[in-house]
This record gives C-alpha cells, structure tokens and sequence, in this order.
C-alpha cells in the first residue's frame, strides 16, 4: 500500500473517510491531558496544524472529539516490503546500525507508519514536512509520552515547567559562553589525537570522541577527570534503564543500581560545588536547588540531562565525522583549505549522519499527516535523520555533499525543544574538522576491524560504537 504525497500535508481532524480495504485498528491509548497555561521562552506560536497563535504552552483551543474512531492504515509487516529489507519494527537493533535503507522505502512508499508492539501502536513520521510542522505543535504533539518513566529531562516535558527548567541552563549553551571552552577543547583534541598518529590509528570512539565529549562537558558541571570512566558507565545504564521501563522491558540487573549511583553522586557534586560557590551549570543548578527555585529531584535530572545529551549524542557525531572522511578522503584536502570548509562539513555531517533518530511525542488530539489520521493518544516517533534524506528537501539526500544547502536540517531538532547544546556539539566537531584537515594526509578504515554500531538505548540514537581506522599524519 503507497501513501500519496500531498501538499496540505497536516491537518487537525474529526473523522477521516475510510479508505477501501483499510481495516479498523485496534483500541488506541487513552489522551494525555492537555498542557496547562504558561509561557515558553516568550515566544507566540502559529500552530502550523491549526492556524491559532497562541503563547506557546498557554491553553489550546479546545477540539471537538471525533463522532467515530478513525480508520487506520496497514500495520508494517502487512505492507510489501522490498526483498531483503524486513518490515521495520518498533524494537529492531538490527537495524539501529544503517537505518537508511528503511527511511528510503518509507520516504517514498510509507510517510506515515503504523507498527505494533506489546504497549500500543506506534506511528513513525519520516517526511521533512510533516516532521517539521509535528516539532513545531507542541500543544498537538506532547512531549509527555512516557508515563511510565518519572523523570523531568526537558526533552520529555511540555510547557510550562520545559520553559521554566530550559531557561535555567540555557545560558551556559549560548555561542558566547561555549566559545569561552574553545581553547580547552582544542588543546584537549589535539592531545588526542597526537596519541592517535604516534599509534596510526585506533578506536576513533573510544579513543577521541568519548574522552574529547566527555572532558567538556565534564566541566561544565565540574566533574573531576577520575570519575569520568564512572560517570560515563552510570549515564549509559541509567539512560538505557529508563529506556527499558519506558517500553516496559527486562532490566539488566544492574542498570536500576546504577541510575541510584548516578543521582547519588550527582547530588553529592552539587553539594560540594554549592559549598564551593562554584559558577559552573553544576554550580549554577546547585544554587538554584539550595535557594528553593528547583526541588532536589529536578535538580539532580537538570544535571543527569546535561551530561548525558551533552556526551552521548557529541561522541557519535565525532566518530560520525572519521567515518564519512574515510569514505570520502578527498574531504581531508576541502578542511585543509583557506578559509576551511569545517562550517558547512559540520552542518552536512548533522544531516548526513545525524545521531538522533527518534523524538518520541503522544497526540492531544486527533490529526491527519500525509492523509492519513492519527488518534488522540496516538504514540508517535518523529523521525528527524529520515526526514534530512527527503529527496523533496535536499536532492541526492544520500550523497555527503559539503557544498550543499543545509539550511533548515533536523539534525540538532527544531522548535522548542530544539538541542540545547548545539552550539557545544558544533564547537566540538568543528574544531575535530579543522584538525583532522590540517593534520592528516589520510584516514582509512582498518580492514581487519568491522564497525561496530550502538545498540538498545531506546533505539534513540543510530552511529559507531567501535570504529577502527588508520591514519598517516601530514609531512
């Protein structure tokens, strides 16, 4: 079954007309209540669903329920998939690794995707259209989906509190106060990958990318170089221990023991740093919490959401960026030039090889996308790397092209909830750029060593987990 491709893309709905063929779904979630008033940022929103303006997070315009439950399109593993490609599922690690081939055949054949799971049906958004317009609508498209999991992280919260806890750490990720750590991340990435050549390569992963993400935002709140390896294994088990209760999966046994180490200790450094008067984030947040303008538990998630979106989602994109140079080497001559071309290889790598796949949202209300209507309670994946390889956005979206025009990629989000540490992670990889094009004459994967990609954490981000490569330094 071919979803056809048309221009009205989205729109709010009561009923839809049921298509021949199309079978009724099974009962979908209950609705999550609406956001309540407030402000985000101060900012006044046009829905691009409704038309209404409204200050973002301030109380929707009510809808009328639908008179009859919608009709719904095929599931996934009842669509004709290619020969070779598996229908794409909610929880596949097998594909977490080069999704790209899926995202092609549903760009064209499926824009919307209706998959099954044990907990719900869940829809997969991949069209730059309609994957822009959902992250622009908050109010139709809620941040607060997983109930299951009792955290305050601001990627999954709506307004208020997401304006309120957003403001409070947004100043530390400015471009002017992250370009005062420039200095620190290039002495620190040189030092890196000076090891690098003396060896002639190495794990790209876990020896640049982890150490050179994990120093900077390691200072941002603080954290002493000696517990860098432990506060890198407690982020990664909490991070997939949530990420298991959200999906109301098996734990490893070890990964709720390891999310209590983690806020212990993370408590523990915003005593110390509130004592100290440190003005880091860390510092920052501690005062905050001490003078009764946060609670200890959001607190200690402002912190855990700093370091882990700060680390996790830099590092891929720094492993991201020796991969693309080694499938492409003519790269390394563009970043050596004069003015260097590290600006726009930064933009295309985050559309190219963008690290987040899925941003998880719940519909408030029922809404048709591509023509096909989703439920109010619809469990929803936009899918942002999918929508930077729509051929109606960017032509030959398969093909790194740093002299393309990036502008508008998904690749660090976009509305309210757009990345935070942007500048950071851009500063990061930049200055990796720069680098690798002025110090190295080539990098090349190591042919005895396979990539190894990332795995489970939700299946939220896509990229290496172990990339082994061979480098010659420059005469």
């Amino acid at each position: 079954m071919r979803q056809a491709r048309c221009n009205d893309v989205i729109h709010v709905t009561g009923q839809a007309e049921a298509p021949p063929g199309v079978h009724h779904p099974r009962p979908q979630p209950g609705a999550l209540a609406r956001p309540a008033a407030g402000k985000e940022g101060g900012m006044t929103l046009t829905c691009p669903f409704t038309g209404a303006t409204a200050d973002d997070g301030g109380a929707p315009q009510s809808v009328p329920a639908p008179s009859a439950a919608p009709t719904l399109p095929p599931y996934s593993h009842e669509l004709e998939w290619p020969k070779g490609l598996e229908p794409f599922k909610v929880v596949d690690d097998g594909s977490q690794g080069d999704p790209y081939r899926h995202y092609r055949w549903m760009l064209d054949n499926a824009p919307v995707l209706r998959a099954s799971s044990p907990v719900s049906d869940v829809w997969f958004i991949s069209r730059y259209d309609d994957v822009r317009k959902a992250l622009r609508a908050p109010k139709i498209f809620s941040s607060e989906v997983v109930k299951p999991v009792p955290l305050t992280f601001l990627t999954l919260i709506d307004a208020p509190d997401h304006a309120r806890l957003r403001q409070i750490v947004a100043k530390a990720f400015t471009p002017k106060a992250i370009g005062l750590f420039e200095e620190r991340i290039r002495e620190n990435a040189e030092a890196l990958l000076d090891t690098l050549v003396a060896r002639g390569g190495g794990d790209v992963v876990e020896d640049y990318a982890i150490p050179l993400s994990m120093s900077t935002i390691s200072a941002l709140l603080d954290v002493p170089a000696e517990d860098f390896d432990k506060m890198k294994f407690w982020s990664d088990e909490t991070f997939s221990y949530f990420g298991r209760l959200a999906r109301n999966a098996p734990g490893t046994g070890t990964d709720e023991e390891s999310a209590n180490a983690f806020f212990a200790y993370l408590k523990d450094t915003m005593e110390r740093l509130y004592a100290e008067g440190n003005e880091s984030v860390g510092g920052h947040i501690a005062t905050m919490w001490k003078e009764g303008e946060l609670t200890e538990k959001e607190a200690k998630e402002l912190c855990a959401f700093v370091f882990i979106a700060g680390h996790d989602t830099t590092t891929i994109l720094l492993a991201n960026a020796f991969r693309v140079i080694s499938e492409q080497p003519a790269l390394l001559d563009s970043l050596n030039g004069e003015p260097s071309d590290a600006e726009p290889f930064v933009e295309e790598l985050a559309r190219f090889r963008g690290t987040v796949q899925r941003v998880s949202r719940i519909t408030t209300e029922d809404v048709e996308v591509a023509g096909v209507t989703l439920p109010r309670g619809a469990i929803v994946r936009l899918m942002p790397a999918a929508a930077n390889h729509d051929a109606a956005k960017y032509p030959n979206p398969d093909v790194f092209d740093i002299d393309r025009d990036t502008g508008g990629h998904l690749g660090f989000g976009h509305g309210v909830h757009s990345c935070l540490g942007a500048p950071l992670a851009r500063l990061e990889t930049k200055v990796t750029a720069e680098l690798l094009g002025r110090r190295l004459a080539s990098v090349r994967f190591d042919p005895d060593h396979e990539i190894e990609y990332v795995r489970g954490n939700n299946l939220t981000n896509s990229g290496p987990h172990r990339l082994v490569v061979l480098v010659e330094g420059r005469e």
